[in-house]
């Protein structure tokens, strides 16, 4: 059992709740696919979802997939942080983080990928300035300190616990009069009783991930982190909660919980990121719901390098002086000198309209004078609250009777533009999204979600609005209406988006389970899962696992995880059938060395269960049950280009079938020999 198997309603009403599997460690699974759909099915054949039904053309390899806004519920999202990022949160004025002589507490949950070093969890002792608290990982334990506002007089509350990699931990520091706690998954693990020193924060500053402006920071992933100041939430062991946690009385923060960096307490303090953390739906409550696109929503995934979807000509874009633009945009990369596109109808500049990103992650909205009477637009958000990097963020264009405003995530930030007129009409240049024009310029690095077009209604006003909490429908008036919810190959988790190279595709020709499989010729076909999601191993434990069935034996990679995309280098973990210096053998790659092993050979047209499995520093791989490889293996494994179908480079690509694939954040089989699974991985954990 996890340590955390709870029973939480999972993704909607609409989404598979009674039958089927359940895995009740599934809230360590970062990735799974049945590879079940359409034969010949592909992640890169876009559907206009409005009544125009526009056909959508798809350019470079942008991909769709699963990870999108509504990939988990609203409470049950994470952040994770990569040893060099944090996130700040400054007090508004009502001394939030400055406990004095009171009672409060602090949790969350954390998932940790690296255990090593001095990690700061949670801080208010910022920079040289060691006032305050700090608890985090130091030494191979867990340490709680503070120090008064007299400065350099430090008392250790605990020194004790062992951290544990690749595993969903419970975190409390309460105080409860004189008592001074540090409660692990319920349980306390240390504690000091004295007269209450008076905590005042001087920095007026609280740091979740690490301590701000002086490193410590956790390569981990972090869930539901809550500040409540004036109360003992716990006053002896308990069950961790078995949900999301609420703004109980007196939380002064409740975050690390949305798809976007925000605050849900009544404080609605500014979540500011430093560094890159990243919002992400690997986290460490259980669903009783499977993937339901319907529900959960989808995604495309552009890459920055000329990826776009296209629109041909169309009078349903003659905009005129009232219309809506909107959609979800995920950015991963801050474009300094550069406009990346979210939607435009322009072939050069400044000819024609775009909706975009700018400088500092404003939003913007320019339309050029040969298009408007009233002449150039340029409307944007003057740095108003910009848009956030790694997390979801809901922007629109709501323009009515030539007077519009650019909303970020539900709040009015732009000024009033006139004078767009009756006239815009680009009707005869082509519709794009993630790019500006033809030569590719100004790409969109991240997701785009819910691209929608309503002509002739302005769907929002005043200065604010609920956003959307559900994919997006074609109202009345939709002229374009972009949910990316075709895709193929789908990831149960919601957490990756595939991209499918070459001819790799979804195949009725062989299944282990259902009715498809993933099927790769040999030559330029394989799979990648993108790295910015990928939750690294670090140094603990974790099981890959697929079905695979050769057509061919000789260099099969089956998966490999690299510095890059088939790297061209010894690095693992990977697996091979493999049939150099003349007879047909099994390979795994470890760190950056090889073994092989002819005992239980690969063989054409035989399903085999593969498992590369590292439990307590040793790594092995299973062949349908039985161990044919193990080799020592501590290796912090931060690499995070994962590749299925292929391995060290585009020469040993995998000529056969893939049907299933998990990648779990724990050794799922430890004996020497075990009974493979008799049926499809489980999509969900209740």
């Amino acid at each position: 059992m996890s340590n955390f198997g709870y029973n939480v309603l999972g993704f909607g009403a609409n989404a598979s709740t009674s039958t089927g599997p359940s895995d009740d460690e599934f809230n360590r699974v970062s990735f799974k696919s049945s590879f079940e759909g359409a034969d010949n099915g592909v992640n890169n054949v876009f559907t206009d979802g409005s009544a125009s039904n526009h056909t959508i053309t798809a350019n470079g390899n942008v991909t769709q997939g699963s990870f999108g806004p509504f990939a988990r519920p609203d409470g049950e999202w994470c952040v994770s942080f990569d040893g060099d990022d944090y996130l700040s949160v400054a007090e508004t004025g009502a001394d939030e983080f400055t406990f004095g002589t009171g009672d409060f507490t602090i949790e969350g949950w954390i998932n940790n990928q690296a255990v090593d070093g001095s990690r700061a969890i949670v801080s208010t002792a910022q920079g040289n300035d060691f006032q305050g608290i700090w608890f985090g990982i130091n030494g191979g334990n867990y340490y709680y300190i503070y120090n008064n506002a007299a400065g350099n007089n430090w008392d250790t509350i605990v020194n004790a616990g062992t951290p544990v990699v690749n595993a969903w931990t419970h975190f409390a520091l309460v105080r409860n009069g004189t008592s001074n706690v540090v409660y692990i998954n319920g349980s306390s693990i240390g504690s000091t009783t004295e007269t209450a020193r008076d905590l005042t924060n001087t920095n007026n500053l609280l740091a979740i991930g690490g301590r701000a402006t002086a490193s410590q920071y956790t390569i981990s992933t972090m869930s539901n982190v809550r500040v409540v100041k004036g109360t003992a939430v716990y006053t002896g062991n308990f069950t961790p909660s078995t949900s999301k946690l609420t703004a109980i009385t007196n939380t002064k923060l409740l975050t690390c919980q949305s798809n976007r960096f925000v605050d849900n307490s009544a404080s609605g303090h500014a979540i500011t990121p430093t560094g890159n953390p990243a919002v992400t739906a690997f986290g460490p409550f259980l669903t009783s719901s499977v993937y339901d696109p319907a529900v959960n929503g989808a995604s495309a995934f552009f890459d920055g390098d000329n990826d776009s979807l296209t629109a041909g000509d169309s009078a349903d874009f003659v905009l005129g002086d009232t219309f809506t633009l909107e959609a979800w945009v995920y950015p991963t990369v801050s474009e300094s000198n550069d406009y990346p596109m979210i939607m435009s109808q322009a072939e050069g500049y400044p000819t024609g309209w775009y909706f975009s990103l700018r400088s500092t992650n404003e939003v913007n909205f320019y339309l050029n004078d040969a298009d408007n009477a009233g002449g150039a637009i340029d409307l944007n958000t003057d740095g108003s609250d910009p848009v956030q990097l790694n997390a979801w963020n809901h922007v629109a264009l709501s323009v009515s009777s030539g007077t519009g405003y650019i909303y970020v995530n539900g709040a009015r930030k732009s000024s009033a533009a006139t004078g767009i007129n009756n006239n815009l009409d680009r009707s005869s240049t082509t519709f794009r999204v993630g790019v500006h024009n033809a030569a590719g310029a100004y790409d969109f690095d991240g997701y785009i979600c819910d691209a929608r077009i309503v002509k002739g209604t302005a769907l929002y006003s005043g200065t604010t609005y609920t956003i959307p909490t559900a994919p997006l429908t074609a109202i009345t008036n939709t002229k374009l209406l972009l949910n990316m919810s075709n895709g193929q190959a789908i990831d149960s988790t919601a957490q990756n988006n595939l991209t499918l190279v070459g001819n790799a595709k979804i195949s009725t020709g062989q299944a282990k389970f259902g009715n498809t499989s993933m099927v790769f010729d040999g030559t330029g076909d394989y799979v990648t899962l993108p790295s910015d999601s990928f939750i690294p191993f670090g140094t603990g434990d974790f099981t890959i696992e697929c079905f695979a069935r050769f057509d061919a034996i000789s260099g099969q990679g089956v998966f490999q995880l690299g510095a890059s995309y088939l790297p061209s280098a010894v690095t693992g973990p990977a697996v091979f059938g493999t049939s150099d210096g003349g007879s047909a053998r099994w390979r795994m790659y470890y760190a950056t060395s090889y073994a092989d092993n002819t005992s239980n050979p690969p063989q054409i047209n035989t399903w085999f269960h593969i498992a590369f499995v590292r439990a307590s520093g040793v790594s092995k791989v299973y062949i349908s049950g039985v161990e044919v490889l193990s080799e020592n293996d501590t290796t912090n494994y931060t690499n995070k280009f994962f590749v299925i179908g292929g391995a060290y480079s585009s020469s040993f690509l995998m000529d056969g079938y893939i049907d299933g694939f998990r990648i779990s954040h724990f050794a799922r089989y430890t004996s020497n020999n075990f009974t493979p699974p008799t049926a499809a991985f489980a999509d969900k954990g209740q």
